[in-house]
């Protein structure tokens, strides 16, 4: 595992280095204020990091990224639930979710500022509206792929509602939600960031807009750079979240241990009746 481990962080700084080397080639032909060079560019970032408001800044950005994910994740959660439980339900919603994900995430953003006004609504509701699709879609596409063996073993053994939620499609469906956090999690940073840029006089994206205006395109890519960096954590999270209770663990009917756990939640069922 070390070496495993050894190798991948040799070959993540081999490609940091061939950026720099070219980063570097590119702001010798270019101008400072086109493309500054890495050592102006590392200046700018502890500036930035030296800075009164930066943390004000980040916290304003991050609490934004947290209730616009935490809304999409929680509807998208339910919804999904429910549409990959029920076909009728799919049927119902898939016409609002074509309509939800066509529409282009600059569109959301004009909608919502004629809505919510300048004062950061508008970012937290571009995070929400384009991160709820993402969910369903990964939702409904892990009960599609839920091992039918299962299914057929809690119906044999007269599972409740309950346990056939707890026992198997949760366990099933872990993956496929951590998926779809990952993914909405990348997004929302994109997101949060334009949505600050164009619409929000706090934030960091309304730095990088100061900055821009200000013509400091050191600054421009020093907060790019922190967002990177923050984006990265926040996957890295997630990431710890998912694995800290059942690290590799594979609800795959094909695993021993899995069908021992159900066996033995079998037995317990047959000694302990229901009345």
């Amino acid at each position: 595992m070390k070496t495993i481990i050894t190798k991948k962080n040799r070959d993540i700084l081999k490609t940091l280095i061939v950026i720099l080397i070219i980063w570097g080639g590119l702001s010798m032909i270019y101008s400072p204020i086109i493309l500054p060079d890495p050592i102006v560019t590392l200046k700018s970032t502890l500036d930035v990091l030296m800075d009164d408001s930066f943390f004000r800044d980040v916290f304003i950005t991050l609490k934004r990224l947290f209730i616009g994910l935490s809304g999409a994740i929680l509807l998208g959660g339910i919804l999904g639930l429910l549409i990959g439980a029920n076909k009728r339900i799919s049927n119902l919603f898939e016409p609002i979710f074509h309509i939800i994900q066509a529409t282009p995430p600059i569109s959301w953003l004009a909608l919502a500022m004629i809505w919510f006004g300048l004062d950061g609504e508008a970012t937290v509701f571009i995070v929400f509206i384009a991160s709820i699709p993402i969910l369903i879609i990964n939702i409904v596409e892990g009960f599609e792929n839920i091992d039918p063996k299962l299914i057929e073993m809690g119906n044999i053994f007269s599972f409740s509602k309950k346990q056939m939620l707890f026992e198997i499609t949760l366990p099933s469906l872990k993956s496929y939600l951590k998926s779809g956090i990952t993914i909405a999690v990348g997004l929302g940073w994109k997101l949060v960031i334009m949505g600050e840029v164009l619409s929000s006089s706090t934030g960091i994206g309304a730095q990088i807009t100061n900055s821009r205006l200000n013509i400091e395109t050191g600054k421009v890519l020093a907060w790019t750079i922190i967002v990177i960096v923050l984006g990265y954590f926040s996957q890295r999270l997630i990431d710890i979240v998912f694995d800290f209770r059942s690290k590799g663990e594979n609800y795959d009917f094909a695993n021993e241990q899995n069908r021992k756990g159900i066996r033995r939640l079998c037995s317990i069922k047959r000694f302990f009746p229901r009345y």
